[in-house]
């Protein structure tokens, strides 16, 4: 997967460094954009997990099909005997390899991750969580969703999530009170933008994230004026959804 560095998200990963309504916690959170252009690496993982899916095939056909995991497993992907939805799997698992270098998440199976209706299902959801947390203005304010339409074109993507297990969580060591990873899923652009956020409830553990998620963690100006209006209709949706006073 290649790294695709847009200024703009720069921006917004800044304002997704925050401390919450309540004082006592933190939020912090970071959008990525990746071209699925399979590097030495990539090619790698993608190998190993073609050949650990042809093993678990063979070992399959020893088994019932009430006993065979690869006929019981509803993939999000659609049906794994496809190669296309094994290798939306693999660009999955290629993202997390990449935003998160010091795991390897290459043993995940295709029932970690869910398929959500629409990208304005994750938008209100995403909207909501932020919104309940005490979101700064200069966050509200900050057309988010119209930057990262601009990016990947949401109406065209399928957006898949993430809930990890304790054993293969990178936020694991923060005990955070809650996570979400989201990816939107572009096929016919070869993109993909990977929104990661989590909240941390003991402060003390503030000391482990980097200079650069804090730098604006204290930024929670109210007075900000909110006159930057979103244009995108996702924005819009979303602010119908939570209330006319959320201005992503």
């Amino acid at each position: 997967m290649k790294y695709l560095d847009i200024e703009s998200f720069r921006t917004l990963n800044s304002r997704l460094s925050f401390p919450t309504s309540s004082g006592d916690r933190h939020v912090v959170g970071r959008i990525e954009a990746y071209s699925c252009k399979v590097a030495g690496t990539d090619k790698k993982l993608y190998r190993y997990l073609e050949n650990k899916y042809q093993e678990d095939l063979e070992e399959a056909k020893t088994l019932s099909p009430e006993q065979s995991s690869l006929t019981n497993i509803v993939s999000p992907f659609g049906p794994l005997t496809q190669p296309a939805s094994r290798r939306t799997l693999f660009y999955l698992i290629a993202t997390l390899n990449a935003t998160f270098p010091d795991y390897d998440f290459s043993s995940l199976t295709a029932d970690q991750f869910t398929k959500d209706s629409s990208a304005d299902e994750s938008i209100k959801s995403i909207n909501t969580t932020l919104l309940n947390v005490g979101c700064p203005a200069t966050l509200r304010t900050s057309r988010m969703w119209d930057i990262i339409d601009d990016a990947i074109k949401l109406d065209d993507c399928e957006v898949y999530s993430y809930t990890p297990e304790a054993e293969s969580d990178p936020y694991d060591e923060e005990a955070p009170v809650w996570s979400f990873n989201y990816f939107f899923f572009n096929k016919s652009l070869r993109r993909i933008v990977f929104f990661t956020c989590r909240c941390v409830s003991n402060l003390d553990e503030l000391e482990s994230l980097s200079d650069q998620e804090l730098v604006f963690g204290d930024l929670q100006d109210e007075s900000v004026e909110t006159e930057l209006y979103p244009t995108s209709q996702h924005a819009l949706r979303g602010m119908m959804t939570i209330g006319g006073g959320l201005k992503f």
